[in-house]
């Protein structure tokens, strides 16, 4: 184990200890895929977990429960990214960070109703242009071209050019330890092509959760995005999934709304001091 795993250990732990409710970046494998600037700080009275100019994450006591006035034992900090239970720091200088999704992945497995029938309606559209062929979601990897093409073709379509965790999207895609592919087989096609990658991975701690972190599709295959969500929610039934935020992006945002939500949570950068 090197330095930045134990780093991640010590913090995790700590956090489950105080059952400290995860947020979007709160995994180990969300850390470890920015290791190489992440390290465990303390001033005997708290810890913190930095990267750069940042502490990811609100200190922890380093021991006893979390108590008022904990700001008063810290450095003075920069907080990326708060936690629904505990957000230390001046509520005047919050900075809005992004929105932070919750699903329960059991609302997927029934459609019916009039909350979801935009959404039912074009999550059918692939399954039905594809009615001729053949398509299987399985946990078989291709090989790392397969997915290097798909991937560059779903970045060079998307609006927003400026990917957000651009080393962390590549670790993900490529090292994460929950990934499942789809492939389709056209009829008149003598192999199979792969259109989407789901990518996830969990928070192990009490209260668990499942961080949704992406969804990529072969932007030419129409509705493909919806179906390929569908296909996430369904194989992890009765589970909370954390499915990240909207990064400004209005025409995401109505789309996750349309998804109905468990809740829908202001995340905030925070300062100490």
């Amino acid at each position: 184990m090197n330095k930045a795993e134990a780093a991640v250990d010590a913090y995790l732990k700590r956090a489950s200890e105080l059952r400290i409710v995860p947020n979007f970046w709160l995994t180990r494998e969300y850390c470890l895929s920015i290791q190489d600037n992440i390290s465990l700080e303390t001033n005997g009275k708290v810890i913190w977990l930095q990267e750069g100019d940042w502490a990811l994450f609100p200190p922890l006591p380093v021991k006893g429960q979390i108590y008022e006035g904990i700001e008063n034992d810290c450095p003075s900090l920069k907080i990326w990214s708060d936690f629904e239970n505990y957000s230390p720091g001046e509520k005047e200088k919050a900075e809005f960070l992004d929105w932070e999704y919750t699903y329960d992945s059991s609302d997927f497995l029934d459609l019916s109703g009039s909350r979801w029938r935009v959404f039912r309606k074009n999550v059918r559209k692939w399954p039905r242009a594809n009615k001729d062929n053949l398509w299987d979601y399985t946990p078989l990897s291709p090989k790392r071209e397969e997915i290097e093409r798909l991937l560059i073709k779903w970045l060079e379509h998307r609006e927003e050019k400026t990917i957000h965790d651009d080393k962390s999207l590549e670790w993900f895609i490529f090292n994460g330890s929950r990934r499942e592919f789809l492939y389709l087989r056209r009829k008149d096609a003598s192999r199979d092509l792969l259109v989407g990658i789901n990518v996830w991975d969990e928070y192990k701690s009490f209260p668990y959760r499942v961080i949704y972190r992406y969804c990529i599709v072969d932007p030419e295959e129409r509705f493909l995005d919806e179906f390929c969500r569908l296909l996430f929610y369904r194989s992890l039934p009765g589970r909370y999934v954390i499915d990240g935020g909207t990064l400004g992006n209005p025409g995401l945002e109505r789309f996750k709304d349309r998804l109905n939500p468990v809740s829908k949570r202001p995340v905030y950068s925070r300062r100490i001091g």
